[in-house]
């Protein structure tokens, strides 16, 4: 654009864009006065003015329709309109009504691209067009009366125009942009026929070009959620244990499954002097990044309680405390946190809300294991929870999970079911503890089918021999 515009009102001599010249009107009249060939010229030259048109707007639908890049969306659109309408200066700019700035997406002055980068204020022509929702003109005298009120300024380099030219792009009754085409060599260079056209094709393209930028805008914003959630993801990651535990006498297995690209599930395990090991499994209400980074909190509260506190039941007890003066969200967590005895088999474990254990002998019977009541950490100054001491004897197995395996249902609506837990446990027994973790997660597939993935999955599973 050769010319820059502050706010502001037009002092006098404001230009009202007036019909100077309209075919169908001129036909018209030539038919009255019974000059048919005079209103067969005007009737052809309508014609023609339609023919580009049409071929106008179906190259820009078909420029929109297509793979291009935004930039390219608008080179395209500028260029039909520059060659449409003869005009040496050609400018696409948005609107934001928030800022009262513009950006110009679009600017060739005599062939050549300006590249504008900045948003800038509005000018006091398109101010008025944003206003009234009109079309407007202006022509030499009223710019050069903008430049003495230091209304208006060229700007360096470029060409003050002979005639200014806008037209609103509309959404509905917002204005979301305008064009403008600028004549460097004469006043008055725009019919009233030009200004139909370019209202009509800006009419006709504004909805699709704003779709064409929300969409460019939503894909990029949705790469950049992507690859924030996949750093997410791989800080996660790398908090969960890189290796099982490994005792003589024992065998460990261990699977997460989120149910997005974070998880609000987790599980640890923490050596504890030479013959114990603290085992840890906690589920976040809700799922995504919320979920995973109070997960993560959750997570080094429980590591760091674990360093200077031996009983589950106050490692739980204080994790609460901490949880409750950080937790702004809302959210909780049910946990399960047990210590186990490699030399004697006894486990030690407090609930807050989670799932029992499922403990299976050698025979493959589940054992019955009593429940109290516990209440999930984050909610409750006092909170209740479950301490129970249990034996994982000679050739049985323990199973530790989220109740994203429980209760994981079907396309009728019906659960997994604790009863097909034990189940599915027991006839995967002989398998290794991480084998067994692999086959529950493929009886969730199988049972919830295009259902699944309702809530995070996470198994753990102790054998001794």
């Amino acid at each position: 654009m050769g010319i820059k515009m502050k706010r502001g009102r037009l002092l006098t001599k404001n230009y009202e864009v007036s019909s100077t010249e309209d075919f169908h009107a001129r036909a018209l009249l030539a038919e009255q006065n019974g000059d048919w060939e005079e209103a067969a010229r005007y009737y052809s030259r309508c014609f023609e003015q339609r023919h580009a048109e049409i071929n106008l707007l179906n190259s820009v639908q078909d420029g929109l329709s297509s793979r291009m890049d935004m930039p390219d969306i608008y080179n395209l659109v500028g260029d039909k309109l520059r060659d449409t309408f003869n005009a040496q200066i050609v400018m696409i700019s948005q609107y934001d009504p928030q800022t009262r700035r513009i950006f110009h997406h679009y600017a060739v002055e005599k062939g050549v691209h300006l590249h504008l980068t900045e948003w800038s204020p509005v000018d006091t022509s398109r101010a008025r067009i944003v206003h009234t929702g009109k079309p407007y003109m202006i022509n030499y005298a009223e710019i050069l009366e903008l430049i003495a009120t230091e209304k208006m300024h060229v700007v360096p380099g470029t060409q003050m125009p002979m005639t200014w030219l806008g037209v609103p792009m509309l959404v509905g009754d917002e204005v979301k942009g305008i064009v403008s085409l600028q004549n460097l060599d004469r006043e008055n260079a725009f019919t009233q026929s030009d200004i139909n056209l370019l209202a009509t094709l800006t009419s006709s393209m504004s909805l699709s070009l704003e779709n064409a930028r929300l969409m460019k805008e939503s894909q990029r914003l949705l790469r950049l959620l992507e690859g924030e959630m996949e750093i997410a993801r791989q800080t996660q990651q790398s908090i969960l244990p890189d290796n099982l535990p490994s005792r003589k006498g024992y065998d460990f297995g261990s699977l997460i499954v989120p149910a997005r690209t974070v998880s609000g599930d987790f599980y640890d395990f923490i050596p504890i002097g030479q013959d114990s090991l603290s085992i840890v499994i906690g589920d976040v209400t809700d799922k995504g990044l919320p979920a995973a980074l109070f997960m993560a909190l959750t997570f080094s509260l429980i590591r760091s309680e674990t360093r200077h506190e031996e009983d589950p039941e106050q490692v739980l007890q204080n994790v609460n405390r901490a949880l409750l003066t950080m937790n702004a969200s809302g959210m909780f967590v049910t946990l399960i946190y047990c210590i186990l005895n490699f030399r004697t088999g006894q486990m030690s474990y407090a609930r807050a809300g989670h799932p029992l254990p499922v403990v299976m002998d050698a025979s493959g019977k589940c054992l019955d294991i009593p429940m109290k009541a516990g209440q999930p950490l984050g909610i409750f100054p006092d909170v209740k929870v479950d301490k129970e001491e249990i034996l994982l004897p000679h050739g049985g197995q323990v199973l530790l999970f989220s109740d994203g395996l429980a209760e994981a249902i079907d396309s009728n609506g019906q659960e997994f079911g604790l009863e097909r837990v034990r189940a599915e446990f027991a006839r995967f027994r002989k398998a290794s503890a991480l084998e067994i973790c692999n086959r529950l997660w493929e009886a969730v597939e199988s049972h919830s089918d295009e259902h699944l993935h309702q809530d995070d999955f996470t198994a753990v599973v102790i054998k001794r021999e």
